[in-house]
């Protein structure tokens, strides 16, 4: 295995903290994998110990370069994130992303509500199937946000949201696809409501244009006893004014 003060010092990372962290997490890996395991999962020599070099650091909140620790590993990108999530797994340490966290990252966060709407169909669907399953990992929460960029034609980069949810394109796209056809339900469920109301208020405005014939008539009645008393009001008014003003005259 790479000496860890060594690859330690290649990334700036000589704090006794980070390096003992980074030795037990190598140690840990050891013991709960078997050496043919770790040969499938290219968790081989320098790739693992980068791995571990890395996540020790984030858990120390120190930093390391990413394509820096790619170079190092001597794997490609996917391969070492692959590497780096299997061991996340294996030591039992990921970090819960959630769907708004990533569409920060990917700068998408118009399709977060559909995003949660969808992952909570999917999760409701598979537990009718009694499936025990973990829905905080970043497979799920990542490929629900990719349906939702896809219905709401947001650009997201697929590839490096694929990549980050460290798992085979085949198996992502299988999950994108059942995800899909949830979204599409969602998206009838909100078509529905809309009609529903219009119906009740055309029906109402229905109902209250039967309505205006009566209540016009009853105005209209009521408007011309309303004039007629109108014009008593003021021809007595005006009998009253011509009579007081012939009084005034003959006294004066």
């Amino acid at each position: 295995m790479t000496d860890l003060s060594q690859l330690g010092a290649k990334f700036a990372v000589t704090s006794p903290r980070v390096l003992r962290k980074a030795k037990e997490y190598c140690q840990l890996v050891d013991i709960r994998s078997s050496s043919a395991s770790l040969a499938a999962l290219k968790l081989t020599g320098s790739c693992k110990t980068v791995a571990c070099l890395e996540l020790a650091a984030s858990a120390c909140s120190a930093h390391i370069d990413k394509n820096a620790a790619i170079r190092t590993s001597g794997t490609t990108k996917k391969l070492y994130t692959m590497c780096l999530k299997t061991i996340e797994s294996i030591l039992d340490i990921q970090q819960v992303q959630t769907v708004r966290d990533l569409a920060v990252q990917f700068g998408c966060t118009g399709a977060v509500t559909l995003a949660q709407q969808v992952l909570k169909k999917y999760q409701e669907s598979q537990a009718v199937d009694g499936d025990d399953m973990d829905f905080n990992t970043s497979l799920f929460q990542g490929a629900a946000l990719c349906v939702a960029c896809k219905k709401l034609k947001i650009k997201v980069e697929r590839v490096k949201l694929k990549e980050l949810c460290a798992v085979k394109k085949t198996c992502f796209e299988l999950l994108v696809a059942d995800m899909e056809k949830l979204a599409v339900s969602i998206e009838g469920e909100k078509k529905v409501q809309p009609n529903k109301r219009s119906k009740t208020l055309m029906d109402d405005v229905e109902r209250k244009m039967q309505e205006v014939p009566e209540k016009q008539q009853k105005r209209s009645n009521d408007d011309e006893d309303e004039e007629d008393g109108e014009k008593t009001d003021y021809e007595e008014w005006k009998r009253k004014i011509l009579e007081n003003a012939a009084r005034a005259h003959d006294n004066s």
